[in-house]
């Protein structure tokens, strides 16, 4: 899901994605603690989907 925000905000923009993940951090995921063998966490998934909302990417 973060890969999925992060790639669609940023169209391929090195400078958009390094942003993207700064607000993501910001807004309290710690992204580099998630890869896509980590168990789901239902609380961080929920957070990502609004995420994504504000950014306008549906995950």
């Amino acid at each position: 899901m973060i890969q999925k925000i992060v790639t669609e905000k940023s169209k391929g923009n090195a400078v958009i994605a390094s942003s993207v993940k700064t607000k993501i951090i910001l807004k309290g995921i710690a992204i580099d603690k998630y890869t896509p063998t980590s168990p789901d966490d239902v609380a961080v998934m929920q957070k990502l989907r609004q995420i994504g909302m504000e950014f306008g990417v549906f995950v």
